[in-house]
Order: C-alpha cells, then sequence, then structure tokens
C-alpha cells in the first residue's frame, strides 16, 4: 500500500470524509430542515391556518376579524418564527463561549423539541440558535477544500425541509382536523457534537475528520487564535461596537455577508416559500392544483443544491453569489410579468409558463446565492471572530425576513 505523506492511506482519507459527511448531515438535519420545513408549511397550510385562528379569536376574545385584519395578523404571527430566530441567533455566541458546542446543541435542540407544543417564538429561538451553532461547527471541524461542500448542506438540508413540508402539508394529506399532525412530526431527537476546550481533546475530534498530517496544522491554528495576544478582552456590545468602528477584514467580511444575507431576504424566496399556492392559484391553478405543482417545484431545489456543491469550489463563491442574483433578478421580472399578462388575458397557459419559471427559479436560488448566505461569513474570518460575524449575519437575515413578511 503505497502511504500518503504524514502517514495516511488513501483508506483512512476516505474514512474522514465519510465521517464528516456522516456528520454533517446529522447536524444539519437537526437545524437548518427545521426552518425549511416551518417556512414551507405555511404555504400550503395556510388556508386552513387562517381559519383556525379567525375561530380561535372569535371563540376565546369574541373578535371578528375583517379581511385586512386577518391578514395583518396572519402575517405577524407567521413572522414571529422569524423574531424568535433572530433572538436566537444572537444570544448563540455568549452561549458558545460560556458553555462550548456540545452543551449549545443540546440546548438548542431542547428548546426545539419543546417548541412543538408550545409557540412559534420558541421554535424561532431553537431555529435561529442551531443554525447559527452548525455553520460555525462544520467549517471548524472540515478540511479546507472541503468546506465548500459541507457549507452547502445547511442549504440542502433546508431545501429537503422545504420539499417534506410541502408534501406534508398537502390538504390530502392530513385534511382540516388532523393538521397538527404535520408539526408534530417535525420533532426530531435532540442532536449533540463533541467540542471541548481542551488540547488533546480537541486534537482527537479532528483526527475523526482529517488526515492525520492535517491534524497538526490545523491544530497550530487554533492554538494561534484563541493565543492570549489574540484574545480581544471587550465582550458583549463593547466587543460589537469596537469590530464595526475599526477597520479590519473582520469588520469587511461582516458588512459583505450581513449585505448578503438582506439580500437574500428581499430576493423573492420568501415570497415563493409563504405565498407559492397563492401565486399559482393566482395564475389559474386550482387550490389542490397548487398546493401540488408547489410541492412538486419544491424538488427543483434539492436539484439545485446537489449541482451547487460541486459546483461552490471550481467556480468560486464570488461567481456563484453574483450570477445567482443576477439570475434571480430576470426571473422575479418574468414572473410578475406573466402574473400581469394573464390578469389580462386569462390564457391558462400561462399557468405552466409560470411554473417552469417557478421551478428554475428554486434551482438557481439555491445553486448559489442561497446556501452562499449560510457559511460565507465562516470561512471570511478566523475563529476568534467567527461565531460572533455569523451571528449578526443570520440574525441580519432573519430580522430582514420578518420585515419582508409583513
Amino acid at each position: 500500500m503505497v502511504m500518503q505523506p504524514g502517514g495516511d492511506s488513501p483508506e483512512s482519507g476516505r474514512v474522514c470524509i465519510l465521517k464528516l459527511m456522516g456528520t454533517g448531515i446529522v447536524i444539519v438535519l437537526g437545524g437548518s430542515f427545521h426552518f425549511g420545513y416551518q417556512i414551507s408549511l405555511i404555504n400550503p397550510m395556510a388556508d386552513i391556518l387562517q381559519e383556525f385562528l379567525e375561530k380561535d379569536l372569535t371563540r376565546t376574545h369574541g373578535l371578528k376579524l375583517d379581511d385586512w385584519a386577518l391578514r395583518l395578523v396572519w402575517a405577524t404571527v407567521a413572522g414571529l418564527l422569524f423574531a424568535g430566530a433572530l433572538l436566537g441567533a444572537i444570544c448563540m455566541p455568549r452561549l458558545m463561549n460560556s458553555i462550548g458546542t456540545t452543551r449549545s446543541f443540546l440546548i438548542s435542540s431542547t428548546i426545539l423539541c419543546l417548541s412543538f407544543a408550545l409557540a412559534a417564538v420558541s421554535n424561532g429561538v431553537g431555529i435561529g440558535s442551531i443554525t447559527t451553532l452548525q455553520t460555525v461547527y462544520l467549517t471548524e471541524i472540515s478540511p479546507v477544500k472541503y468546506r465548500g461542500l459541507m457549507g452547502t448542506m445547511t442549504g440542502f438540508s433546508t431545501s429537503i425541509g422545504f420539499v417534506i413540508a410541502s408534501g406534508v402539508g398537502l390538504p390530502q394529506v392530513f385534511g382540516n382536523e388532523l393538521w397538527h399532525w404535520a408539526y408534530i412530526l417535525e420533532m426530531l431527537p435532540s442532536l449533540s457534537c463533541i467540542r471541548k476546550g481542551r488540547v488533546e481533546m480537541a486534537r482527537k475530534c479532528l483526527q475523526l475528520y482529517q488526515p492525520v498530517h492535517e491534524v497538526q496544522l490545523r491544530m497550530s491554528e487554533i492554538m494561534t487564535d484563541i493565543s492570549p495576544k489574540n484574545q480581544s478582552s471587550y465582550t458583549g456590545v463593547t466587543r460589537l461596537v469596537r469590530l464595526i468602528s475599526h477597520s479590519s477584514p473582520s469588520r469587511s467580511a461582516l458588512l459583505i455577508c450581513m449585505l448578503l444575507n438582506a439580500t437574500v431576504s428581499f430576493s423573492g424566496i420568501l415570497a415563493v416559500s409563504f405565498f407559492g399556492t397563492f401565486l399559482l392559484q393566482a395564475i389559474g391553478f386550482s387550490e389542490k392544483g397548487a398546493a401540488l405543482a408547489n410541492c412538486f417545484a419544491s424538488i427543483s431545489g434539492i436539484l439545485g443544491n446537489f449541482a451547487g456543491s460541486f459546483a461552490v469550489d471550481k467556480m468560486g463563491r464570488r461567481k456563484l453569489i453574483l450570477g445567482g442574483l443576477s439570475t434571480l433578478v430576470v426571473l422575479n421580472v418574468m414572473l410578475m410579468a406573466l402574473v400581469f399578462s394573464f390578469q389580462h388575458s386569462t390564457n391558462v397557459n400561462y399557468g405552466y409558463v409560470f411554473l417552469a419559471i417557478f421551478m428554475v427559479f428554486f434551482f438557481a436560488f439555491s445553486f448559489g446565492v442561497g446556501p452562499m448566505a449560510w457559511f460565507l461569513a465562516t470561512e471570511l474570518t478566523t475563529s476568534t471572530d467567527r461565531s460572533l460575524i455569523q451571528s449578526l449575519s443570520v440574525s441580519c437575515q432573519y430580522a430582514t425576513c420578518f420585515l419582508s413578511h409583513l
């Protein structure tokens, strides 16, 4: 057997990759999967949930809402997921620094499990905290050449959750009486990953996922980052103010990533995610036909993620982001033009053209800009500022998602 430098064999390298992929799958299914599931489940079940909300307000408070008031209340209630996610993302850096990654995973997963029986806000807190945590963790355990691939897994699991929720939320599945089960099915086992603030345990953790000859190099980088001379004496708000006020690579990375996440929120993906069935109904589909078409169209997002995972390192992050945003602008214009044309001609063929562009939109978003927004911050910063900048970047997306949803 021919040995590679550092005492690594090709077989051991493949084993490390398989371990890395397995860990990544487990983590993202317990994290960003829930985000895709939650935002998609509201789409086909909107009529049922609005009816439940209206009846509950009338029964408990004697309120009778008109259509405008009901739309406002519904938008606010649906947007509470993002409000909770914003809170969770903001709190996560301090939690990670205080108790470590393992316990942070346990707390986030526990909040998620409990939230299915409580409210959308607590669900959002769990989603916000664990999506912030998972991208930082996957970046830190991954060899540099595989970080792009591992980063796209966040977007991939979001698309998986989106597709499953689109199917589970179909009126034909649970109907008007058993819709609660669509939320109960989301309850997955709590997940945790190992990372302690001890040098030897950190070394053993890295050896699970990286070839032996790369472990020492990665350990040297970690020890340099956590050395006292590289650790800031500022914490909390003071650290944030100092980061923003002083020109540095970290500040540039923060501004780029916050701008990217805000752009994603207003790219049209929320309109497609939350109101896809309404858009398809507006273009000529029946209620059940629109739900089925939306479920079918969401599969193209998975295909986009799959293709993007191979393209991310070959094409580069910059080309994927700029090309993706430009493509989304063109597709948004085409979708709105079709809706306008249908209103003036009522030609049913417009609906099928709309559905085709709808699928291309999902593919284009999932191919580039969607996954990039999740993990770009973790690649542009050192471990010293990684959790804070990732938290602020993701928080920006959740905050703008809440605003754009209204």
